[in-house]
């Protein structure tokens, strides 16, 4: 496999990454709508729920970058990309089932909407 094409896999998951990390940041400034549309106004402690969730998915993002970082390591050998690869999806959808769990959480306690005069 020549040097470009084994660059390819780890740079487009890297790339990949990196929106991840841009709503992370989004969600840890407040726009908890950005998840499945939560309401902030609804939520009993709002800035919790941003953390949480943006520590949830700062963790999704790392672990694709570390994906990333493994496959340049792999360079070619089928066991050790395998390897990488099962490692970045357990950990992509264990963080995913957690801010799933988090999202569905906020917003079963839900509090009345704010009534307008």
């Amino acid at each position: 496999m020549s040097d470009a094409a084994a660059l390819i896999a780890p740079l487009l998951i890297a790339l990949t990454s990196l929106p991840v990390l841009v709503v992370a940041a989004y969600v840890r400034r407040g726009h908890l709508h950005l998840i499945n549309g939560l309401d902030a106004t609804r939520v009993a402690d709002p800035d919790a729920l941003a953390r949480r969730l943006s520590l949830l998915l700062v963790g999704v993002g790392l672990a694709m970058l570390a994906a990333a970082v493994g496959l340049y390591w792999a360079a070619g050998d089928e066991g050790r990309g395998l390897m990488v690869v099962v490692a970045m999806v357990v950990a992509v959808n264990v963080l995913g089932i957690a801010l799933i769990v988090t999202a569905a959480r906020a917003r079963s306690g839900y509090r009345e909407p704010p009534r307008r005069p």
